[in-house]
Protein backbone atom coordinates (compact mmCIF):
# COMPACT_ATOMS: atom_id res chain seq x y z
CA UNK A 1 0.00 0.00 0.00
CA UNK A 2 1.44 3.39 -1.02
CA UNK A 3 1.55 6.12 1.60
CA UNK A 4 -0.52 9.24 0.85
CA UNK A 5 1.60 12.23 -0.12
CA UNK A 6 2.53 14.61 2.67
CA UNK A 7 1.11 17.99 1.66
CA UNK A 8 2.14 19.79 4.80
CA UNK A 9 4.50 22.76 4.32
CA UNK A 10 8.13 22.08 5.25
CA UNK A 11 9.19 23.22 8.73
CA UNK A 12 10.33 26.84 8.82
CA UNK A 13 14.05 27.42 9.27
CA UNK A 14 14.40 29.37 12.54
CA UNK A 15 17.40 31.22 11.08
CA UNK A 16 15.75 32.13 7.76
CA UNK A 17 15.67 35.89 7.05
CA UNK A 18 12.89 37.89 8.67
CA UNK A 19 11.73 40.95 6.70
CA UNK A 20 10.95 43.64 9.27
CA UNK A 21 9.56 46.28 6.91
CA UNK A 22 6.85 45.36 4.39
CA UNK A 23 3.85 47.41 3.24
CA UNK A 24 0.57 46.17 1.81
CA UNK A 25 -2.36 48.27 0.62
CA UNK A 26 -5.67 48.17 -1.19
CA UNK A 27 -6.28 51.47 -2.98
CA UNK A 28 -10.03 51.04 -2.64
CA UNK A 29 -9.64 51.14 1.16
CA UNK A 30 -6.67 53.48 1.68
CA UNK A 31 -6.25 57.16 0.79
CA UNK A 32 -2.41 57.10 0.68
CA UNK A 33 -1.99 60.86 0.14
CA UNK A 34 1.77 60.43 -0.31
CA UNK A 35 1.06 58.60 -3.60
CA UNK A 36 -0.38 61.06 -6.16
CA UNK A 37 -2.53 59.96 -9.07
CA UNK A 38 -0.45 58.28 -11.75
CA UNK A 39 2.33 57.26 -9.34
CA UNK A 40 3.67 53.78 -10.21
CA UNK A 41 2.97 52.57 -6.67
CA UNK A 42 -0.64 53.76 -6.70
CA UNK A 43 -2.06 50.29 -7.23
CA UNK A 44 -2.89 47.36 -4.99
CA UNK A 45 -0.14 45.34 -3.31
CA UNK A 46 -1.32 42.16 -1.61
CA UNK A 47 0.28 39.46 0.50
CA UNK A 48 0.14 37.20 -2.56
CA UNK A 49 2.08 39.82 -4.55
CA UNK A 50 4.69 39.98 -1.81
CA UNK A 51 4.98 36.21 -1.68
CA UNK A 52 5.65 36.15 -5.43
CA UNK A 53 8.25 38.91 -5.12
CA UNK A 54 9.96 37.08 -2.25
CA UNK A 55 9.77 33.63 -3.91
CA UNK A 56 7.73 32.36 -1.00
CA UNK A 57 6.35 34.10 2.07
CA UNK A 58 9.09 34.90 4.61
CA UNK A 59 8.52 35.77 8.23
CA UNK A 60 7.37 39.37 8.04
CA UNK A 61 6.55 42.50 10.00
CA UNK A 62 3.89 44.60 8.27
CA UNK A 63 4.30 48.36 8.69
CA UNK A 64 1.74 51.15 8.32
CA UNK A 65 1.51 53.07 5.05
CA UNK A 66 -1.48 55.30 5.79
CA UNK A 67 -2.51 57.50 8.72
CA UNK A 68 -5.72 55.52 9.12
CA UNK A 69 -6.71 53.44 12.17
CA UNK A 70 -8.78 51.20 9.89
CA UNK A 71 -5.55 50.13 8.19
CA UNK A 72 -4.43 48.66 11.50
CA UNK A 73 -7.59 46.57 11.68
CA UNK A 74 -7.09 45.29 8.13
CA UNK A 75 -3.45 44.36 8.76
CA UNK A 76 -4.21 42.65 12.07
CA UNK A 77 -7.03 40.65 10.47
CA UNK A 78 -4.58 39.48 7.83
CA UNK A 79 -1.90 38.70 10.40
CA UNK A 80 -4.36 36.66 12.47
CA UNK A 81 -4.79 34.18 9.61
CA UNK A 82 -1.18 34.23 8.33
CA UNK A 83 1.39 32.55 10.61
CA UNK A 84 4.35 34.04 8.74
CA UNK A 85 3.15 37.57 9.50
CA UNK A 86 4.75 37.80 12.90
CA UNK A 87 3.55 41.27 13.74
CA UNK A 88 2.06 44.60 12.68
CA UNK A 89 3.41 48.09 13.26
CA UNK A 90 0.23 50.12 12.97
CA UNK A 91 -0.72 53.79 12.90
CA UNK A 92 -2.22 55.42 15.97
CA UNK A 93 -2.18 59.12 16.70
CA UNK A 94 0.38 59.36 19.47
CA UNK A 95 -0.46 63.04 19.90
CA UNK A 96 -3.99 62.16 20.98
CA UNK A 97 -5.17 60.33 24.06
CA UNK A 98 -6.16 57.12 22.28
CA UNK A 99 -6.87 53.71 23.72
CA UNK A 100 -4.35 51.27 22.27
CA UNK A 101 -5.95 47.91 21.43
CA UNK A 102 -4.60 44.65 22.72
CA UNK A 103 -3.83 42.14 19.98
CA UNK A 104 -1.33 39.31 19.95
CA UNK A 105 0.22 40.54 16.71
CA UNK A 106 0.19 44.28 17.34
CA UNK A 107 3.89 44.78 18.07
CA UNK A 108 4.50 48.44 17.33
CA UNK A 109 3.25 51.90 16.40
CA UNK A 110 4.39 54.35 13.74
CA UNK A 111 3.08 57.91 13.80
CA UNK A 112 5.45 60.07 11.70
CA UNK A 113 5.63 63.77 12.60
CA UNK A 114 4.24 66.23 10.08
CA UNK A 115 7.75 67.63 9.60
CA UNK A 116 10.23 64.75 9.57
CA UNK A 117 13.17 67.18 9.59
CA UNK A 118 12.23 69.05 12.78
CA UNK A 119 13.99 67.80 15.94
CA UNK A 120 11.60 69.82 18.11
CA UNK A 121 8.68 67.67 16.86
CA UNK A 122 10.13 64.84 18.95
CA UNK A 123 9.98 66.91 22.14
CA UNK A 124 6.26 67.70 21.98
CA UNK A 125 4.77 66.90 25.42
CA UNK A 126 1.77 65.22 23.76
CA UNK A 127 4.08 62.92 21.76
CA UNK A 128 6.03 62.17 24.90
CA UNK A 129 2.82 61.04 26.63
CA UNK A 130 1.87 58.91 23.62
CA UNK A 131 5.26 57.21 23.46
CA UNK A 132 5.09 56.48 27.18
CA UNK A 133 1.64 54.94 26.72
CA UNK A 134 2.91 52.78 23.85
CA UNK A 135 5.90 51.69 25.91
CA UNK A 136 3.64 50.84 28.86
CA UNK A 137 1.54 48.74 26.46
CA UNK A 138 4.65 46.79 25.46
CA UNK A 139 4.77 48.19 21.92
CA UNK A 140 7.82 49.30 19.94
CA UNK A 141 7.74 52.72 18.27
CA UNK A 142 9.01 53.11 14.71
CA UNK A 143 10.44 56.54 13.84
CA UNK A 144 10.24 57.81 10.26
CA UNK A 145 12.60 60.78 10.25
CA UNK A 146 15.14 62.72 8.19
CA UNK A 147 18.72 63.35 9.39
CA UNK A 148 18.14 66.84 10.90
CA UNK A 149 15.54 65.38 13.29
CA UNK A 150 17.71 62.58 14.69
CA UNK A 151 18.98 64.63 17.61
CA UNK A 152 15.36 65.11 18.66
CA UNK A 153 14.89 61.33 18.52
CA UNK A 154 17.89 60.91 20.84
CA UNK A 155 16.23 63.30 23.30
CA UNK A 156 13.04 61.25 23.10
CA UNK A 157 14.95 58.01 23.69
CA UNK A 158 16.54 59.49 26.79
CA UNK A 159 13.24 60.92 28.05
CA UNK A 160 11.48 57.52 27.74
CA UNK A 161 14.21 54.97 28.44
CA UNK A 162 11.72 52.09 28.62
CA UNK A 163 10.51 52.73 25.05
CA UNK A 164 11.85 50.48 22.30
CA UNK A 165 12.51 52.95 19.47
CA UNK A 166 13.24 51.80 15.92
CA UNK A 167 14.80 54.23 13.45
CA UNK A 168 13.40 53.33 10.04
CA UNK A 169 15.45 53.51 6.84
CA UNK A 170 18.71 54.36 8.63
CA UNK A 171 17.24 57.82 9.19
CA UNK A 172 16.83 58.42 5.42
CA UNK A 173 20.34 59.71 4.65
CA UNK A 174 21.45 60.49 1.11
CA UNK A 175 25.09 60.35 2.24
CA UNK A 176 26.99 60.09 5.50
CA UNK A 177 26.80 63.84 6.00
CA UNK A 178 27.27 65.82 9.22
CA UNK A 179 23.57 65.89 10.18
CA UNK A 180 23.25 62.14 9.84
CA UNK A 181 26.51 61.30 11.60
CA UNK A 182 25.77 63.63 14.51
CA UNK A 183 22.26 62.27 14.93
CA UNK A 184 23.25 58.64 14.57
CA UNK A 185 26.03 58.99 17.14
CA UNK A 186 23.57 60.56 19.58
CA UNK A 187 21.11 57.70 19.04
CA UNK A 188 23.83 55.10 19.46
CA UNK A 189 24.34 56.37 23.00
CA UNK A 190 20.72 55.38 23.76
CA UNK A 191 20.54 51.62 24.42
CA UNK A 192 16.79 51.55 23.72
CA UNK A 193 17.24 52.48 20.03
CA UNK A 194 17.65 50.05 17.15
CA UNK A 195 18.19 50.93 13.50
CA UNK A 196 16.44 49.38 10.53
CA UNK A 197 18.49 48.73 7.38
CA UNK A 198 15.57 49.51 5.11
CA UNK A 199 14.61 52.06 2.48
CA UNK A 200 18.04 51.69 0.85
CA UNK A 201 17.20 50.42 -2.64
CA UNK A 202 17.79 53.82 -4.27
CA UNK A 203 21.26 54.32 -2.79
CA UNK A 204 24.45 53.69 -4.80
CA UNK A 205 26.32 50.64 -3.52
CA UNK A 206 29.35 52.60 -2.34
CA UNK A 207 27.15 55.01 -0.36
CA UNK A 208 25.16 52.15 1.16
CA UNK A 209 28.37 50.36 2.09
CA UNK A 210 29.58 53.44 3.98
CA UNK A 211 26.25 53.95 5.76
CA UNK A 212 26.01 50.32 6.84
CA UNK A 213 29.62 50.31 8.03
CA UNK A 214 28.99 53.39 10.20
CA UNK A 215 25.76 51.96 11.62
CA UNK A 216 27.38 48.62 12.38
CA UNK A 217 30.32 50.30 14.11
CA UNK A 218 28.05 52.52 16.23
CA UNK A 219 25.24 50.10 17.08
CA UNK A 220 26.65 46.61 16.63
CA UNK A 221 24.71 43.88 14.86
CA UNK A 222 22.47 43.28 17.88
CA UNK A 223 20.85 46.71 17.35
CA UNK A 224 20.44 46.49 13.56
CA UNK A 225 17.65 44.76 11.65
CA UNK A 226 16.82 44.23 7.98
CA UNK A 227 13.69 45.41 6.17
CA UNK A 228 13.16 45.33 2.41
CA UNK A 229 10.68 48.25 2.32
CA UNK A 230 8.72 46.31 -0.30
CA UNK A 231 6.99 47.48 -2.51
CA UNK A 232 8.61 50.93 -2.27
CA UNK A 233 11.96 49.31 -3.05
CA UNK A 234 10.63 48.29 -6.48
CA UNK A 235 10.96 51.90 -7.64
CA UNK A 236 14.71 51.22 -7.76
CA UNK A 237 15.32 47.47 -7.73
CA UNK A 238 13.86 44.08 -6.95
CA UNK A 239 13.46 42.83 -3.40
CA UNK A 240 15.95 40.07 -4.18
CA UNK A 241 18.55 42.70 -5.05
CA UNK A 242 17.89 44.55 -1.79
CA UNK A 243 18.45 41.32 0.16
CA UNK A 244 21.58 40.50 -1.85
CA UNK A 245 23.21 43.90 -1.39
CA UNK A 246 22.50 44.04 2.33
CA UNK A 247 23.78 40.52 2.82
CA UNK A 248 27.02 41.18 0.94
CA UNK A 249 27.71 44.45 2.79
CA UNK A 250 27.48 42.82 6.22
CA UNK A 251 30.02 40.45 7.76
CA UNK A 252 28.71 36.91 8.07
CA UNK A 253 28.88 37.15 11.86
CA UNK A 254 26.22 39.89 11.77
CA UNK A 255 23.67 38.01 9.67
CA UNK A 256 21.79 36.18 12.43
CA UNK A 257 21.16 39.41 14.32
CA UNK A 258 20.36 41.64 11.35
CA UNK A 259 18.21 39.18 9.46
CA UNK A 260 16.29 37.77 12.43
CA UNK A 261 17.43 38.14 16.01
CA UNK A 262 17.19 41.91 16.44
CA UNK A 263 13.69 42.08 15.00
CA UNK A 264 12.53 39.20 17.19
CA UNK A 265 13.88 40.90 20.30
CA UNK A 266 12.49 44.31 19.37
CA UNK A 267 9.05 43.41 18.01
CA UNK A 268 8.03 41.14 20.81
CA UNK A 269 4.37 41.18 21.89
Amino acid sequence: MTDAPDNRPPPRDPLAPLDAHVHLWDTSRRSLPWLPAGHPLRRDFSLRDFSEAADGLPDTILVQADADPLEVTDLLDLAATTPSVLGVVGWFDLLADVQLPQHAKLVGIRCPPADQTDPDALTDPALLRGVRSAADAGLAIDLLLRPPALTGAAWLATAVPDARLVLDHLGNPATADADWLTGLKALADCPNVTVKLSGTAHLPSDTLAELIAVALDLFGSDRLMFGSDWPVCTLSSSRAEVVRRTTELLPAAAHNDVFRGTAQRTYRP
